[in-house]
């Protein structure tokens, strides 16, 4: 969020409101998903491009492997993702 510059001028100049800023903007839920997905690729990148397993004594990559098993089974995340798939994680088959 940016303020008006009149606002900027204000709150620049006077000592008084050092610590006063802008809201950050919450994410959509929409940069949410492709940021969990982003950290799936991530790790995956750190780990020869294999998908993360359901390993419970690694938790994070438990963790990680969950929430790839969420947006593979959710057609609609899974498409928007699609592109930015470069590991094809999204065609990891978890098995419970």
């Amino acid at each position: 969020m940016e303020w008006p510059e009149e606002l900027n001028k204000i709150f620049d100049e006077d000592p008084l409101f050092a610590n006063v800023h802008p809201k950050t903007p919450k994410q959509t839920p929409e940069q949410v998903v492709r940021e969990g997905f982003h950290a799936i690729v991530a790790w995956s990148r750190e780990h020869s491009g294999h998908a993360p397993r359901m390993n419970k004594e690694h938790r994070d990559e438990w963790r990680l492997a969950k929430r790839l098993q969420g947006i593979i089974e959710d057609d609609v995340r899974r498409e928007m993702l699609r592109n930015e798939d470069e590991y094809k994680l999204l065609d990891t088959v978890y098995d419970e």
